[in-house]
């Protein structure tokens, strides 16, 4: 299955990096920051699905959906869920493996019909986790703040440009 995504920039670019990992803090300022660029690419009958974090439930990412709702159409549904793990960036940093089985994915119930199924998370960097959300709920896009340059580099990754579509 091809997994499609959009993000507002690379995750070099600028201050990107410090604001993706204030967002995973908590940091009001960082989701408020990252809210303000993401509204302006939500299309009308969106439904934003924040991607869960390493406790298998969404936490900054359902703050960062509820910020981009209020300027917006959109509604929020938070409804992907995965197993409890240790964060991908330890994972990564201890140079240990994980598969899409490890992240646990699953939808707690149907996308709804007939609307746009934007999945919602800070940074889209080897895809793996994008493309473990869209199979989970069984469709969608993923938007991401940021994007890390080695996220290009997979041939089941889409990255969208210069809109969601």
């Amino acid at each position: 299955m091809e997994t499609r995504f959009f993000a507002t920039g690379n995750y070099r670019q600028g201050d990107r990096c410090e604001t993706a990992h204030a967002m995973k803090d908590g940091a009001k300022w960082a989701i408020y920051k990252a809210a303000a660029e993401m509204v302006k690419y939500i299309p009308t009958n969106a439904v934003l699905v924040p991607m869960p974090s390493h406790t298998g439930r969404a936490t900054y990412t359902l703050e960062l959906c509820k910020r981009i709702a209020r300027e917006t159409a959109a509604e929020v549904r938070d409804i992907l869920r995965g197993r409890e793990r240790e964060t991908l960036y330890t994972l990564k940093k201890q140079g240990r493996h994980f598969s899409p089985a490890k992240l646990g994915f699953y939808a707690t119930e149907p996308a709804p019909e007939g609307k746009r199924v934007i999945i919602i998370d800070n940074v889209v960097a080897t895809g793996t986790t994008a493309a473990a959300a869209v199979r989970a709920i069984g469709g969608g896009v993923v938007f991401a703040y940021a994007a890390a340059t080695h996220s290009q580099t997979r041939k089941d990754l889409v990255r969208l440009y210069p809109t969601i579509s």
